[in-house]
């Protein structure tokens, strides 16, 4: 059993408890994967609601990022993938419509347990509670993440890969409209730690 707590936006990011354990978090997954990372830090994360999903003994068990894209300067998503403008033009959205995602990793001893998928689905619910139509994501391709997402409801945005050295990986950009993915899954209940 899991539980999901979500963090507004912080201008103050790192100065938390909770902010230090999400980086250490973070840090850690990185370096399982081969990464050479003490903690990962990065401009979103003041930007960005936060999602920890904690196991029963408290640790976190996985984490992901949803940041307004409107607040984004630059968006990675943007920056790798201009055409992404035209997804918004199409649909009649704009920036105030869209999450972008970032960040989504589970801890070696978690994976495989439902915990990223629930994380994604958490990541839904809180989509909509904002009001938001669409979330996108630039999904590694490296460990099956963009296969995960588009086998249960993500769409690809174009057949391009773009390398991240940052990351370690290459990815690709998907999107979803959140309300849809909800559509006969069971939510997670989310704890909302500061009003937002």
């Amino acid at each position: 059993m899991m539980t999901f707590e979500v963090y507004p936006p912080c201008a103050d990011f790192g100065a938390e408890a909770w902010h230090r354990e999400l980086l250490e978090f973070r840090g850690r997954v990185l370096r399982s994967i081969g990464m050479a990372v003490t903690v990962d830090v990065d401009d979103h994360d003041a930007l960005a609601y936060h999602l920890i999903a904690r196991a029963l003994d408290g640790a976190i068990a996985g984490a992901a990022r949803l940041a307004p894209l409107e607040d984004l300067r630059p968006s990675r998503v943007l920056t790798l993938e201009p055409q992404a403008s035209d997804i918004l033009r199409r649909d009649g959205l704009t920036s105030s419509d869209v999450l972008e995602g970032g960040r989504w990793m589970v801890d070696e001893r978690h994976r495989r347990g439902g915990v990223g998928w629930s994380l994604v689905l958490a990541g839904a619910v809180l989509s909509v509670r904002l009001g938001r139509k669409l979330a996108w994501v630039l999904a590694g391709t490296a460990r099956g993440q963009d296969l995960l997402l588009t086998k249960n409801g993500f769409r690809a945005a174009s057949d391009r890969v773009h390398a991240m050295p940052g990351v370690g990986d290459h990815v690709r950009l998907l999107t979803v409209r959140p309300d849809r993915l909800l559509e006969g899954q069971r939510e997670p209940e989310l704890d909302y730690v500061d009003e937002y």
